[in-house]
């Protein structure tokens, strides 16, 4: 996987035609390879249909009981990824997808987290997905936190606990408890 660049945006809804046009003229000029999507307001089962020449191949999960949620993971055409296996969340909070690119095992873990809770969400979240890593793992999504202040905030600040931040960090290496 080679040159492959990897975006992930949260889209705030992705309903409407026009946005899907603007999404797909950008991943066009970033030569996106691997696109991570959150709170895309997709209802479970109900997903449009996003393929396009460049993208034709998309997993989902949206949500039954918010429209605000949702998670979806999107493959260039570039991308010879082969599925084998998902995990999808009932709440369209987030989607762990396993498959094969180039004869390696990936696994995909898109997140839209919540932004309250979170410790509880995220340790729930760890305790489900850690027996089903394998491979190589890309983690990506929307956190609602600044996982690295310096890094993610103008103001060197989290908005989220200190126990969340570390709860992060937990899955971010993907070992203690």
């Amino acid at each position: 996987m080679a040159d492959v660049k990897i975006a992930s945006f949260n889209v705030k809804g992705l309903n409407a035609p026009l946005k899907h046009c603007q999404i797909f003229s950008f991943l066009k000029k970033k030569l996106t390879s691997i696109l991570l999507l959150q709170e895309t307001h997709f209802r479970f089962n109900k997903y449009p249909d996003l393929s396009r020449s460049a993208f034709p191949m998309w997993y989902h999960c949206g949500s039954n009981s918010s429209a605000s949620r949702g998670v979806s993971i999107g493959f260039n055409k570039k991308v010879a990824f082969q599925y084998s296996s998902h995990i999808q969340d009932p709440e369209g909070r987030y989607l762990l997808l396993k498959g094969n690119i180039d004869n390696r095992t990936y696994t995909f873990i898109n997140i839209y987290a919540p932004n309250v809770d979170q410790v509880a969400w995220f340790r729930g979240l760890i305790t489900l997905i850690r027996p089903l890593l394998e491979g190589f793992v890309i983690l990506g999504g929307d956190f609602n936190g600044a996982i690295d202040p310096s890094m993610d905030s103008l103001s060197n600040k989290s908005t989220i606990s200190k126990r969340a931040l570390y709860a992060l960090h937990i899955l971010q290496i993907f070992g203690g408890s």
